[in-house]
């Protein structure tokens, strides 16, 4: 029942927080027919490409006489830039012959009645947006225009085109000329820094490159802001800087990624067709068999700088919801940090498999090489006391190709795409005995309650409340279940806002050094990490997903075991992950702020299960 204070977080994250946390506008209230008044609210700034945003409708009548509404109509040029993701309440959108959206309604407001609507739409393009969207009311028509900025990897005035259909050229059994090193920049106050770099292979001689979702990615604490492109010339030379690219296709659910250059190193745009790049045939890796020979190229941090050559076999093949029996390859090479996203090929010479970091789900994996990159022990500083994040994977993991031939294909077709890879939507249904309820209105059931200048434990109105008053600490509660395997669900609503703080469970805990944390966070992000020691390990790192849009409440769940740990969200499965080196402990509530204090959550309904 200890509570840690420790501070944390890095120095990049006040500039990011002011370029991610979205400014919103309200549209002036106006009055339709002397009846139906219209009130919109949207962001306009802090849009990700690739990820939701919500336009809101609140539609009221102060009139005597009842209101009808009979479509919401949202202009073909708004989905240049984005997608309808659904809305709250749930209605069906239809597209019309002129690409206009429309969702056809039957609706009286009475008088003085009001209606609300959320519109969701996922950001599918960067740029300025002009989406215009309408209410139509009889014979009224009251427009409302929409102006946004979706931030993300794409610039305006940039299309990555139709690539060739053309036969892959004969490099021969190890295609190392296909193989680039991809360095990341990112805003560091103001500036471009070259940040963490991977590798990446050709696939088109107009340049299309297939690498990792997390080498061109940005982060919850870093935005991309730079991709450079750094050709093979020879094996025995450091790859040459040749172009700045930008994301074309990313899915971070499967962790792959494909690029396209868009410039030279002097800004100037690229003649595709002038490009001729050496390219990698496309392998089928469903006709892998065990045994195989398979070879790695890339480019490691400890490579001493030119390409790097590894030679296995497949060893194996591991399965992952929702993507199969052969969701990883398994091979005896090991993958060394900066090969995440390069080339691995069978005897042909064909590309039959991307490293990635992601492993197979075996979160004891040995590191080959990985970077500090944010203040994971919440001491102030970025050094090697640090969480590492890997740059290079987890041994012998490899996507295999199969699983990148959509996203190949609508990137030759020049579509652009991003996915936080969290729309899978997998349902999860926890179920176990139960062995302990709480719904908080005892306060004699066990939690702590109590108060000192850092913060506040506390039975409340029939809930349990975590007030955390400083910045960059934790608070939890615990309370010891002596049980292997635990699952857990509970209702969170967030009290009072700090605009970023995280909140979930604790479980495994030994003592205020050795613990597991299953959190989301504020701003739409969950986590599962752990403290061994002085050591600050992700499990799964800062995820984005749009199951946490909004302010909740929500339905929490979790399960804490050897086995599994897993984290749950009103019945969608958030991420899981296997941690052999688990420690069965006590089991609680957590909250944590960062650079804002003067957060608090309250939990309610607590059911504890053994599965």
């Amino acid at each position: 029942m200890m509570v840690t204070r420790v501070s944390f977080r890095h120095s990049f994250f006040s500039l990011l927080m002011v370029i991610l946390i979205a400014s919103s506008c309200v549209a002036p209230v106006v009055s339709v027919g002397g009846k139906l008044q219209v009130s919109a609210k949207h962001p306009e700034t802090g849009i990700q490409q690739g990820q939701v945003f919500d336009l809101e409708l609140k539609l009221s009548n102060p009139d005597t006489l009842n209101a009808t509404v009979q479509e919401i109509r949202f202009e073909s040029n708004f989905f240049e830039w984005a997608s309808y993701e659904g809305s709250i309440p749930p209605l069906s959108m239809e597209t019309q012959a002129n690409g206009d959206g429309v969702i056809k309604l039957d609706l009286t407001i009475a008088p003085t009645g009001v209606e609300d609507f959320v519109f969701r739409f996922r950001a599918n393009k960067s740029g300025e947006v002009l989406g215009n969207w309408q209410v139509v009311s009889g014979s009224v028509i009251t427009a409302i225009e929409t102006q946004m900025k979706i931030a993300g990897t794409t610039p305006t005035g940039w299309e990555p085109g139709v690539s060739p259909e053309e036969q892959a050229p004969d490099l021969g059994a190890i295609p190392y000329q296909t193989v680039v090193q991809i360095t990341a920049f990112v805003d560091i106050d103001g500036e471009a820094v070259p940040r963490w770099t991977g590798s990446g292979t050709i696939i088109s001689s107009d340049g299309l490159i297939l690498t990792n979702d997390h080498v061109v990615s940005s982060t919850r604490f870093e935005e991309v802001v730079a991709l450079l492109v750094s050709l093979t010339v020879a094996q025995d030379q450091p790859p040459v800087d040749s172009y700045f690219a930008h994301v074309v296709q990313a899915d971070a659910l499967l962790d792959l990624a494909v690029i396209k250059p868009a410039w030279d190193l002097e800004g100037n745009p690229l003649d595709y067709s002038q490009l001729k790049l050496p390219f990698v045939p496309l392998g089928d890796s469903d006709t892998l068999d065990l045994g195989e020979s398979i070879v790695i190229l890339g480019y490691p941090v400890i490579g001493g700088g030119t390409i790097t050559l590894t030679r296995g076999e497949v060893s194996g093949f591991t399965a992952e919801e929702p993507f199969g029996n052969r969701a990883f390859i398994k091979t005896s090479g090991t993958i060394a940090g900066g090969n995440s996203g390069g080339l691995a090929v069978d005897s042909l010479g064909q590309i039959i498999g991307i490293p990635t970091q992601l492993g197979y789900g075996e979160a004891s994996l040995d590191i080959v090489d990985c970077r500090p990159v944010r203040d994971t022990n919440r001491d102030g500083y970025i050094d090697d006391n640090d969480d590492c994040v890997p740059t290079g994977g987890f041994i012998n993991a490899l996507r295999p190709i199969n699983l990148a031939l959509e996203m190949i294909k609508a990137a030759k077709r020049g579509e652009v795409a991003i996915s936080s890879g969290e729309d899978q939507n997998l349902a999860y249904h926890g179920a176990g005995e139960v062995v302990f309820e709480d719904d908080f209105s005892d306060a004699g059931s066990g939690w702590l309650s109590n108060s000192d200048e850092d913060g506040r434990r506390a039975y409340e109105n029939g809930e349990y409340t975590i007030e955390v008053i400083s910045p960059m600490y934790w608070y939890w509660s615990d309370q010891y279940f002596a049980y292997d395997a635990l699952m857990a669900e509970v209702d969170v609503r967030v009290v009072k806002s700090a605009g970023d703080a995280d909140y979930g469970f604790i479980c495994g805990l030994q003592d205020d050094q050795n613990f597991t944390a299953l959190e989301i966070s504020e701003d739409g992000y969950f986590i599962i990490w752990k403290q061994v020691g002085d050591d600050f390990i992700t499990l799964i790192d800062w995820t984005y997903s749009e199951q946490l849009v909004g302010s909740g409440p929500y339905r929490l769940a979790a399960q804490c075991s050897r086995e599994k740990l897993l984290l749950a969200v009103d019945g969608v499965l958030l991420g899981e992950v296997r941690d052999p080196d688990f420690k069965p402990g006590s089991f609680g509530m957590i909250a944590g702020t960062f650079e804002t204090g003067g957060f608090k959550v309250a939990f309610d309904n607590l059911i504890i299960m053994i599965p």
